[in-house]
């Protein structure tokens, strides 16, 4: 079983597996955007440096265990279908749901920006989206990354040799759920219901800070 909590400690979630599919390093302005986004929520001096985000991604089976309700989901922007789980207790960014890449049987996990214990140890797949990478950021995150790398994601690239077929095994393993594990749509349609989404009003992928909201949080 793979623990997934945020920073502080109030929101737990377990999944029902411990070995990854497979690990990306995402470098799109969406993700830094978020943690831009996070960091300012959480009143801090400085955005965090634009980086490539570390992930894992899991069987989409999972069980909270404690803090469902300080969990939000992000879309960026209102047309957005990656969904992106937030915590309003300490702002950590724990989730993504990307059922247009993804599908519904895989779940993506911000290693970084939560604490993650339990999960077998997962060599990284490729890096992605370094086409958003800003200049002064492409040595220290492009050229010192050793591993297959890529310009776009896989829904804008023609040929992922390295890549894609871990994908597509993944999609078409079948997800077992024990009892009490859910997929992350029906935990994120239970927070909509309650709690609706949070827009980031100001958000058009032009690697700015966010700072406009919408909806509730």
């Amino acid at each position: 079983m793979t623990v997934v909590k945020c920073k502080c400690g109030e929101v737990e979630v377990h999944l029902s597996t411990t070995k990854p599919l497979f690990r990306l390093m995402c470098c799109c302005n969406d993700c830094n955007a978020i943690l831009q986004w996070a960091a300012w929520k959480r009143g801090e001096s400085f955005y965090p440096a634009f980086q490539g985000i570390d992930k894992i991604y899991m069987k989409n089976s999972l069980k909270v265990l404690k803090g469902e309700n300080l969990l939000r989901w992000v879309k960026l922007t209102k047309e957005s279908v990656c969904l992106r789980s937030i915590t309003t207790c300490c702002y950590s960014s724990l989730f993504v749901e990307n059922l247009s890449i993804l599908g519904p049987k895989i779940a993506c996990i911000d290693v970084d920006f939560c604490d993650v214990q339990g999960s077998q140890a997962c060599e990284v797949t490729a890096q992605i989206f370094e086409k958003d990478v800003p200049s002064n950021r492409r040595e220290a995150i492009c050229e010192s990354f050793n591993g297959p790398r890529f310009e776009a994601g896989p829904e804008e690239t023609s040929m992922w040799p390295s890549v894609i077929p871990t994908i597509l095994n993944a999609q078409s393993t079948e997800v077992i759920f024990p009892k009490g594990f859910n997929s992350l749509r029906e935990i994120i349609e239970r927070s909509v219901k309650s709690y609706g989404w949070i827009n980031l009003e100001d958000y058009n992928n032009n690697n700015k800070a966010p700072i406009v909201l919408s909806g509730r949080n």
